[in-house]
């Protein structure tokens, strides 16, 4: 099994999972500005910000050779989708809770909820 998935390419694959949250969290700031209005445009950010972001994170932060940080750079532009689309199928991205969805600024308690402090 050793020779099938050998240490380099774990700790290439566990590099890539940190980038891929980073790289996830950039693209979302940037989708949210107003040039940014096609799914295409997202695909071409997402590739040139693997690489100009993903070759210098890999090797400033863990000491990575050029070979294995490119390796860190396409597997953060396969993971930072997949990620993203998993918390949005998980609800947790765009989570809103049920007391909040009224869009009220206040609350009322019940009288009987109060609690007396001296």
């Amino acid at each position: 099994m050793d020779s099938l998935v050998t240490d380099i390419l774990l700790n290439v694959l566990m590099i890539s999972i940190t980038f891929s949250v980073i790289l996830m969290a950039l693209i979302q700031k940037i989708k949210d500005l107003e040039i940014i209005n096609k799914s295409y445009q997202v695909w071409i950010i997402n590739l040139i910000l693997s690489f100009l972001v993903g070759i210098p994170f890999a090797i400033v932060f863990y000491d990575l050779k050029l070979n294995l940080a490119v390796w860190v750079s396409i597997f953060g532009f396969i993971g930072a989708p997949t990620i993203y689309e998993t918390l949005k199928k998980q609800n947790i991205i765009n989570y809103k809770p049920k007391s909040t969805s009224d869009n009220k600024e206040t609350i009322t308690i019940s009288k009987d909820n109060e609690i007396k402090r001296n």
